[in-house]
């Protein structure tokens, strides 16, 4: 008769468990490979409550920052468009270039949100005149804003 024992697996750079992970595994595996390679320890009540614990205290971290996330897409979302002034030369050429900072402090002064959280991908803009940005916050969440260039020296 088989029988299984429970055993927290260690979290590891090769393991397949980005996190300590509760598993029941047979007791040969777990006796003569898990536990010589510090792979794993046996799961005791008090290992099993301090790991739910801090698992639950992850899943409240990641709700809030969802929360955030969200209230700053709805404000990137109130935005439109963000008017910049530049120097202009001939035939509408800008001089200089637009940098994500100029941006970035726009939606700071205007929005209340923090720059550093925000990536943004600029194309190369050298004349005046309408173009979209992508304002991109976490990993997966990407907005399109349209940013006009207007001559300052008219």
């Amino acid at each position: 008769m088989k029988r299984k024992i429970t055993v927290i697996i260690k979290k590891n750079k090769n393991s397949q468990f980005s996190k300590e992970k509760i598993i029941k595994v047979s007791r040969g595996y777990a006796f003569n490979y898990l536990l010589p390679n510090n792979k794993g320890e046996i799961a005791t009540k008090k290992k099993i409550k301090h790991i739910e614990m801090f698992n639950k205290i992850k899943q409240k971290k990641q709700e809030i920052d969802d929360v955030r996330i969200n209230e700053i897409r709805e404000k990137i979302k109130e935005i439109e468009k963000i008017s910049l002034y530049k120097k202009i030369g001939e035939n509408n050429f800008i001089f200089g270039s637009i940098t994500d900072k100029e941006i970035k402090s726009w939606i700071e002064n205007n929005t209340k949100i923090e720059s550093e959280k925000l990536q943004i991908k600029l194309p190369e803009i050298k004349k005046i005149g309408l173009t979209e940005i992508e304002v991109q916050f976490k990993q997966n969440i990407i907005e399109t804003i349209k940013l006009n260039i207007l001559p300052i020296n008219i």
